[in-house]
């Protein structure tokens, strides 16, 4: 009897198909024009366990320009990198509105703007990574380029869910943009 050949390799799935563990494990909200401020998008990307992932959505103004920059957590009198947390329930975190500043990104032409945090919540902390390492935000933003991690409470987190746009109602907002600029053009 002829032994079937099984090729290890084979058994291998395809890695440019895998979904990232933000892509995963939560779900992305957005805020469009924050602030009254065109392109000023912010995206919220939730898990179910109340942790919340301050990133830019993709159609924000910051993807447009081409010119360096630094992220600085410094936001006016309070500086996000001193933020401390301590347990399980992340006592000593500093409180945050929608309108909390978490970073400045600053160009190097001397422009710069505000990242605000869009929810209320507690920071837990702040992605120290973009320091060193800021072309994480462009090029990664949904993953390790996210800003900073908030947490809420199980009833404001389900609130400001329900407050935001889906996926689905972003990429539809993003379209009916899109098409009123062709129509105006």
């Amino acid at each position: 009897m002829e032994q079937e050949k099984f090729d290890i390799l084979d058994s291998i799935p395809d890695l440019n198909n895998l979904k990232s563990f933000t892509e995963r494990y939560f779900s992305k909200r957005y805020i469009i024009d924050f602030d009254n401020i065109k392109n000023n998008d912010i995206m919220i990307m939730f898990h179910s366990n109340r942790i919340a992932l301050l990133g830019l959505a993709p159609s924000h103004f910051f993807f447009k320009k081409d010119v360096e920059y630094k992220i600085n957590f410094s936001a006016g009198k309070v500086n996000r990198l001193n933020n401390s947390v301590k347990g399980k329930s992340k006592k000593g975190g500093q409180c945050l509105v929608p309108n909390s500043v978490i970073c400045k990104v600053e160009y190097t032409d001397g422009s710069s703007f505000d990242v605000p945090c869009g929810m209320k919540g507690t920071l837990v902390e702040v992605n120290e990574e973009l320091i060193e390492h800021p072309e994480l935000l462009k090029e990664m933003p949904d993953s390790d380029g996210f800003i900073a991690i908030i947490l809420s409470s199980i009833a404001i987190s389900e609130a400001t869910k329900n407050e935001l746009l889906t996926h689905e109602e972003y990429l539809n907002v993003l379209k009916k943009n899109e098409t009123l600029c062709d129509e105006n053009n």
